[in-house]
């Protein structure tokens, strides 16, 4: 488990008065948390998750919150804000924002299967159709993020790496970054954030990662997610192609997103790598957090630079 704030009974039993949802009958910790501390709540009205949120800033949570709010009002399958009485979407906690959401039924994927993954690339078109509706607030600039990110890792790296990660941003920024177009996006959609039973989607958890940029990138964020197995260093294109004929069933890539498919994909690999290190060389004082290897996304990284097996146009 990651970053953990303790909650009494007494403690959950005061802040569930603040919304309508009856009498706490149980709550238990979610030990599959990453970034955020998460509990299992149980009230007499029904079944809930409440998080405390770790990983991101007061300012940040209306946006996220709104984004969420407005993707179920669509129909997209994901956990609904509950409001407090007040009708705000989120209170405090143990000096932590917290945020009630409806309990999905389902559980995490580890491997997806073809149909699943066929699912979530209609469901991904469908989710940044209904974005455009929305305001681009708390935009990320992706390739200054890499960017500056890198540059303060590159003496942490060995020769071969710093020359990967060169190679890798000089391709970065021949991409027309302002052609393309974006809004709001889940920019975390691997597959322990989406809930199935069977092939049924039960719904979209974890959007704390949520921000405006190009829909591509989120595109290409979910099909290295999907179809990379860090474990054997396997990329299944033919599920791939799956995701992305089904995303573009409902929402086809333009010309300019077209053309940067191939090095948005390496962009969508170097995020996480950096983002991994990062956990690695510039650990936050008193943070607790579960960190990944960041071996795995240098392996994609370098078997996309080596491979263009996918097309955009296909």
């Amino acid at each position: 488990m990651s970053v953990y704030t303790p909650v009494t009974r007494d403690q959950l039993e005061r802040y569930l008065q603040q919304y309508s949802v009856g009498e706490l009958i149980d709550f238990q910790g979610i030990e599959a948390g990453v970034e955020n501390t998460n509990y299992f709540v149980t009230t007499t009205d029904g079944e809930f998750v409440l998080t405390l949120v770790e990983s991101v800033s007061h300012e940040q949570l209306p946006f996220i919150l709104d984004y969420i709010e407005h993707l179920t009002q669509q129909g997209v399958a994901c956990a609904r804000p509950i409001h407090l009485q007040d009708n705000s979407l989120y209170g405090q906690l143990n000096d932590r924002p917290a945020v009630l959401m409806s309990r999905l039924s389902g559980s995490p994927l580890q491997n997806p299967n073809d149909q699943q993954a066929s699912i979530i690339g209609l469901t991904l078109a469908q989710m940044h159709q209904f974005s455009a509706q929305l305001e681009n607030q708390q935009t990320v600039d992706i390739y200054q993020w890499c960017s500056d990110l890198g540059a303060r890792l590159m003496p942490h790296l060995s020769a071969d790496d710093q020359q990967t990660l060169q190679h890798n941003l000089m391709d970065a920024g021949q991409i027309l970054w302002s052609d393309l177009p974006g809004g709001p996006v889940h920019a975390d959609l691997f597959p322990d954030n989406a809930l199935f039973e069977g092939d049924t989607l039960c719904g979209l958890i974890d959007f704390y990662h949520a921000c405006s940029a190009p829909y591509l990138y989120d595109l290409c964020v979910t099909l290295n997610a999907w179809c990379f197995d860090e474990r054997s260093s396997e990329y299944d294109f033919n599920k791939a192609l799956l995701i992305l004929d089904s995303y573009q069933s409902v929402r086809p890539l333009n010309s300019d997103e077209q053309r940067s498919f191939s090095k948005m994909l390496q962009v969508a690999a170097m995020r996480f790598w950096l983002s991994r290190l990062r956990d690695i060389h510039f650990r936050k004082e008193g943070e607790v957090v579960t960190r990944k290897d960041p071996q795995g996304k240098l392996q994609l990284l370098k078997l996309l630079c080596e491979n263009q097996q996918l097309d955009a146009a296909s």
